[in-house]
């Protein structure tokens, strides 16, 4: 069975984006928070920013099962997810020691002493225990490389909102990207106009943690796939999105990126209401429900959160709690499917690219445009 399982793993072929799962049952390294995550020399409170989980279906769509691996030295490597790595946390390279077919030992080292990497739970639940207490196989690791075009080894997004027959994503990972499959598209928040929020698309490569918006080519995620980048082009400067790498309540208080209380002066989540895009303050099914240590008394205690790897719109005391959602360069379709109170000033050509920032057709060649929302001839 053990041998079954590795196969089809393609090993290290060289720096870049791989997923790690245990020989012996089949649960994938999810990377859920950025302090100390793989310092086996610490006590068993740090694994629990490593989680295993089972299940290829839902790793696909999870930027937490996306390790970076970077050779560091021989049978040395880092391993860098979420926007950290290893070696910036701990100041360790990790051992890593090639077993064959693709099998891999993983452990860390001081001295004399070594604790190798295992699933601890060996027992028939979704859920895994890391730790270094593991035998045999249950401390071998099957590494394989995500490609675009990999049957099961992809990198696919699970869009969260849908509306008339289209499907959407908020979505915040730590690497750069493009996308692939035809009927995608990637936008980020450029502007807030009174109670719209003007959402860019984003043409070619999407620069590394950049909080975007994606429209997505159907419900399942193998429609939806990305190439995964290791060049990150420059950041986008007026994106008015913020994003999230994690949501795990079980860290201890002191680790204060683990997770992200929701705040409704501060943040607008994407949302329909109304057969409308929105983003709104008044979205609580979109949140997570965790327990959490409360810094004031250490006790758990229940909290709404954003979830790991999604966005939000950044707001102020200012901004509406509701603001419709409005994609530029995407079509007069769109345009035109708006309230005429919701209308942007604004010139568009019928393929929706815009032409002015105001209302004043003179001067522009002849032809039918979209103005404040209406169909205008010029001759």
């Amino acid at each position: 069975m053990a041998s079954a399982i590795a196969q089809n793993a393609t090993g290290f072929v060289g720096n870049g984006y791989y997923r790690i799962r245990n020989l012996g049952t089949e649960r994938y390294i999810y990377v859920t928070d950025n302090k100390d995550y793989t310092d086996e020399l610490h006590d068993a409170e740090d694994f629990q920013a490593i989680q295993l989980w089972r299940d290829l279906s839902k790793a696909v769509s999870e930027p937490a099962t996306v390790l970076y691996m970077k050779k560091g030295g021989t049978n040395l490597f880092d391993l860098e997810a979420q926007g950290t790595g290893v070696h910036q946390l701990t100041g360790y390279y990790v051992h890593v020691v090639d077993k064959g077919n693709g099998v891999y030992e993983v452990y860390a080292k001081k001295g004399s002493v070594q604790k190798n990497l295992s699933d601890n739970e060996i027992g028939n639940y979704e859920q895994g225990v890391i730790g270094t207490n593991g035998t045999g196989k249950y401390m071998r690791w099957v590494v394989d490389q995500i490609k675009t075009n990999h049957a099961t080894n992809y990198f696919g997004i699970k869009p969260t909102v849908s509306l008339s027959g289209k499907y959407y994503h908020p979505f915040y990972a730590a690497f750069p990207f493009r996308t692939v499959s035809p009927g995608m598209h990637v936008y980020y928040a450029s502007k807030i106009s009174g109670n719209v929020v003007k959402f860019k698309e984003i043409s070619g490569d999407i620069p590394a943690s950049t909080p975007v918006i994606i429209e997505c080519a159907s419900e399942n995620p193998a429609d939806n796939r990305l190439e995964l980048l290791t060049a990150s082009p420059a950041s986008i400067q007026d994106n008015k999105l913020a994003g999230v790498y994690f949501c795990n309540g079980k860290r201890p208080v002191e680790s204060v990126d683990a997770y992200k209380k929701f705040d409704a002066t501060t943040m607008r989540l994407l949302h329909v209401a109304d057969n409308k895009l929105i983003m709104s303050s008044n979205a609580d099914e979109r949140l997570s429900q965790i327990k959490v240590t409360d810094p004031a008394t250490h006790k758990k205690v229940q909290a709404l959160c954003v979830p790991a790897n999604t966005c939000y719109l950044q707001a102020t005391s200012s901004t509406p709690d509701l603001l419709t959602v409005r994609f530029e360069g995407a079509g007069i379709d769109e345009i035109l499917a708006e309230n005429k109170e919701d209308a942007i000033e604004g010139v568009y050509t019928l393929n929706g690219t815009q032409v002015r920032t105001t209302n004043d057709v003179k001067g522009l060649p002849a032809g039918v445009y979209v103005v404040g929302g209406v169909k205008v001839v010029t001759k």
